[in-house]
């Protein structure tokens, strides 16, 4: 028991001496630990100081380019990441920059507009002249001798005779009736004519309508007819005139008549009637045929005095027979100064344009007025 006693006691005191030596090993290294930090601590807060700024950078760039990760929130707290006032704001600034954007956008584009609009202003204006001078040189007149007197006629730029004018004594005669026509065009009043055999043709009369200054191609309607003045009035104003020398016998128009001996009589009659303010002489035979229209008078009065001047051109005998490009036939008489003062029907066949000038001497010099 002794043993055991002492064996207890040596045993209990040998682990007291290590407990002991533990303890102060601890410590001693507790102490140690805790100078070493002091220390680091003391060398951080120096070099802190000496380098405030460059840390702080530093920490502010590493914090830019660490990821944004969603903070702890308690219940309390409502959970919203990021805060509404930050999307409201960046959503307000990004509505803004688009707006000005937008509005930016919008300014350019009405510049761009505008500076469009004026340019085909600009360029409208410089085809203005040009165009108009184009067209003037798209058709020409052709000046030509037929039948001991002279003559012009208006091509389209397709060489389709648009109209051919009446007779003229001289070259220079017909040079100057280019002129008239011209300014008649411009001036004047066009008539769409349709007679018995139901064709249509175009009469320029000068200002006041009393005279005929051209009779357009015979057509098979009114359109047709309007056709062909919309056409003169596309070409007429052209510098180019070609003088010839002849035309081929087959583009002669107008030729002198040979007449019969006719017996005069007093069974036609002449008409006047009034039409859109106008007056006009028709010439009946004694089957009512209608042989010619004159041309329109201003008053009842001009046309009475206007029909001694066609009765004179009738005893005259100043007749012509005529053809279009189609070959249809109508005759002309002219006054003594070479002026057209009537147009007959137009007829399929020459023979009987002619036939219809011996019934206008038969019955032109004698027959009574009335009115229509």
């Amino acid at each position: 028991m002794c043993f055991f006693k002492k064996w207890r006691e040596k045993r209990k005191a040998k682990k007291l001496a290590n407990e002991s030596k533990n303890n102060v090993m601890t410590s001693n290294s507790n102490d140690t630990l805790e100078t070493a930090i002091n220390k680091e601590l003391s060398k951080q807060e120096h070099q802190s100081e000496n380098t405030k700024t460059p840390v702080e950078k530093e920490t502010v760039e590493k914090l830019k380019i660490r990821p944004f990760s969603k903070p702890k929130v308690s219940n309390q707290e409502e959970i919203e990441w990021p805060k509404k006032e930050v999307i409201l704001e960046d959503k307000q600034e990004t509505t803004n920059n688009d707006q000005v954007d937008k509005d930016e956008l919008e300014d350019v584009l009405v510049d761009e507009q505008d500076t469009e609009e004026e340019k085909l202003v600009e360029e409208l204006k410089s085809k203005k002249s040009p165009e108009h001078h184009s067209r003037k040189y798209q058709g020409k007149y052709e000046v030509y001798p037929e039948s001991k007197s002279y003559k012009f006629r208006l091509k389209a730029s397709n060489g389709e005779i648009l109209c051919v004018s009446f007779r003229y004594s001289s070259e220079k005669g017909a040079l100057s009736g280019i002129e008239t026509f011209k300014k008649n065009v411009e001036e004047g009043l066009f008539k769409i004519m349709t007679d018995k055999n139901s064709f249509s043709q175009f009469h320029l009369y000068n200002t006041n309508g009393a005279r005929v200054i051209m009779v357009g191609e015979m057509y098979q309607s009114v359109s047709k007819a309007n056709s062909a003045v919309d056409s003169v009035k596309k070409f007429y104003d052209t510098d180019k005139i070609d003088i010839l020398d002849e035309v081929p016998k087959s583009e002669i128009r107008e030729e002198d008549i040979e007449f019969e001996s006719v017996e005069e009589s007093n069974m036609g009659k002449y008409e006047i009637l009034k039409e859109n303010d106008f007056y006009y002489l028709r010439l009946r035979a004694s089957n009512s045929q209608i042989l010619f229209t004159s041309q329109g008078y201003s008053s009842k009065s001009s046309a009475k005095s206007g029909l001694k001047t066609i009765q004179k051109a009738i005893q005259d005998k100043n007749f012509t027979v005529a053809k279009d490009k189609q070959n249809r036939y109508q005759f002309n008489l002219y006054s003594a100064t070479g002026q057209i003062l009537v147009t007959g029907e137009t007829y399929s066949q020459k023979s009987n344009s002619i036939s219809a000038v011996h019934s206008v001497l038969k019955f032109g010099l004698k027959a009574v007025i009335t009115e229509a």
